[in-house]
């Protein structure tokens, strides 16, 4: 397991004085990033090699957003499933308790065919040593008959990660500001779901269609698709938002 405390920056502090979840999928994305270059198996590593990290499932539990001045504390840990899938979970807290968990599941691809490949061929020992169980299960994400709303977004430069790719965290924000104003005012965000299906490169306007999603209790759960330039499906989301008290 490894563990680092982070500082949250003043940019990620939202109206509220709390953390922006954003700012926290960058978190858990550099985590991810420093764990591997203890492995020799970052991004930067595999790329001289046509091999590349990529993204496919993840799902992210918020307990409660931190207040500005918080230190996170983040442990991540990794386990290789049927030899395809590598999985990496997160567990985040701060000085007043849990903050949140994560749970991700991440492919190696040929970079010239698009394929994925066995994590054998490039797994270094300690990316072997140091494997343990992650708990981490990702259902299919539904897809709905009818979308009741689609909204236009373009694809910036900066939007752009190390594989030329738009960043993970980029199509979650392009979700989470699609649902209706009201939710986004009166309610917290305290789950989302996501499945990547491919990858949005170069600039152009993508579109995020949405449906409300049935849920019990008091939580409001909106389905999200994200549609390429191409016209191709490129993400889905679940986003799961919960009155505040």
């Amino acid at each position: 397991m490894f563990e680092a405390p982070y500082s949250i920056p003043y940019a990620g502090i939202g109206p509220d004085g709390r953390m922006k979840l954003p700012v926290l999928l960058d978190i858990l994305q550099d985590m991810a990033d420093r764990d591997a270059h203890r492995m020799a198996m970052t991004v930067s590593d595999l790329l001289p090699k046509g091999v590349s990290w990529v993204l496919r499932r993840y799902r992210v539990t918020m307990e409660r957003y931190p207040e500005y001045e918080s230190t996170l504390t983040v442990k991540t840990w990794h386990e290789p499933r049927r030899n395809l899938h590598s999985l990496r979970a997160f567990s985040v807290t701060d000085e007043n308790g849990p903050v949140a968990s994560a749970e991700t599941s991440w492919i190696l691809i040929d970079l010239e065919r698009g394929r994925p490949l066995r994590l054998d061929r490039h797994a270094t020992p300690r990316y072997v040593e140091e494997s343990r169980p992650v708990t981490a299960e990702f259902p299919d994400l539904p897809s709905p008959d009818n979308w009741e709303d689609e909204r236009p977004f373009s694809v910036r430069r900066w939007d752009l990660d190390r594989n030329n790719h738009v960043n993970n965290a980029v199509y979650f924000s392009w979700a989470a500001e699609a649902v209706p104003e009201e939710t986004a005012k009166d309610c917290s965000l305290v789950r989302v779901d996501a499945e990547y299906l491919r990858p949005t490169e170069g600039r152009g306007d993508i579109r995020v269609r949405t449906a409300r999603h049935a849920a019990p209790g008091a939580e409001r759960v909106y389905v999200h698709s994200i549609v390429g330039p191409d016209g191709d499906e490129k993400a889905r989301f679940i986003t799961c938002w919960k009155r505040r008290m």
